[in-house]
């Protein structure tokens, strides 16, 4: 017997079980498709969408640039969601800019933008005004309150900074509610037809500029006149500061001095029948008053 046949026919046996081995293998798994960014639907790995995509949305990858905040946001992935489960749902984001501090534009949050973010010249480093500063514009243009001069972004100034001042402009020099403001440094006074009843009781008010009355308008006619003055056959009410209420024709210049008058006397005289002669008549003079009783002068014979 030949000893190579056995080795022959075992290596071939070995042969055929390894090809039978490499039949039996499963195929290696199909890629997953790449999100189509744009097509409107939020898929795996998107954070943005739409059709068009919106700006703030990478066009390549449907996803937020920097810089950038896009909603609705995408919802949560749920415990046990597998991919593939469901259909990507319809999606349109809406993008827009994130507040930045600096640029020279007023965003959402922020009360001034000087392109800056140094703090002590009137916009902070949070792009927030300053005590002492009023600002306006954009790129704001920051000034000083107090010097006396109404800058841009100030509705008054009453010069606090240089000894002067009046309660009716702000430390931020914008005008008190109730106030109205002119001249630089600014003087202040009531604002008259506000609904605000600025008298003397209230602190800065001086006879001068003060109000009689403050009905709201600053129509004649109606018991407080354009100047907020009390008009003629009128009477206004009211707690200062709060508005005044006016009522007219209450009072009557037509004096009344009584009942009706009699300036009459009657002098006329009666006869009885037993000789007695009535001679005294009856005078009302005013009121009704009785002045004279029945006077007898006859004598009986």
């Amino acid at each position: 017997m030949n000893v190579r046949t056995p080795l022959v026919l075992i290596l071939g046996l070995l042969v055929s079980l390894s090809a039978t081995n490499c039949t039996e293998e499963d195929p290696p798994p199909a890629e997953e498709p790449e999100p189509e960014c744009g097509n409107g639907l939020l898929e795996d790995g998107e954070t943005c969408e739409g059709e068009p995509v919106p700006e703030g949305c990478d066009p390549a990858s449907c996803t937020v640039q920097a810089g950038y905040e896009c909603t609705p946001m995408p919802p949560a992935e749920e415990e046990g969601e597998t991919d593939g489960e469901s259909e990507p749902p319809e999606w349109t984001s809406t993008c827009s800019l994130l507040p930045v501090c600096g640029n020279g534009l007023i965003e959402e949050g922020e009360a001034c933008d000087d392109m800056d973010t140094a703090a002590n010249d009137g916009c902070d480093q949070n792009c927030q005004i300053e005590e002492g500063f009023s600002c306006g514009g954009e790129p704001s243009d920051c000034a000083a309150c107090g010097d006396g001069f109404v800058d841009e972004g100030e509705q008054c100034d009453g010069g606090s900074l240089i000894g002067a001042g009046t309660p009716g402009c702000s430390d931020s020099c914008q005008v008190v509610p109730g106030w109205e403001c002119f001249n630089e440094p600014s003087m202040c006074g009531p604002n008259c037809g506000d609904g605000m009843w600025f008298d003397t009781s209230i602190p800065g008010v001086t006879q001068g500029f003060a109000e009689e009355c403050d009905d709201g308008n600053n129509d004649n006619g109606d018991g407080c006149n354009a100047a907020c003055v009390i008009e003629a056959g009128c009477d206004c009410d009211g707690d200062p500061p709060g508005i005044s209420m006016c009522e007219c024709g209450m009072t009557d210049d037509t004096t009344d001095t009584g009942g009706t008058t009699d300036t009459g006397t009657d002098t006329g005289m009666e006869t009885d029948t037993d000789g007695t002669t009535d001679t005294g008549g009856t005078t009302d003079t005013g009121g009704t008053t009785d002045t004279g009783g029945t006077t007898g002068t006859g004598s009986t014979g």
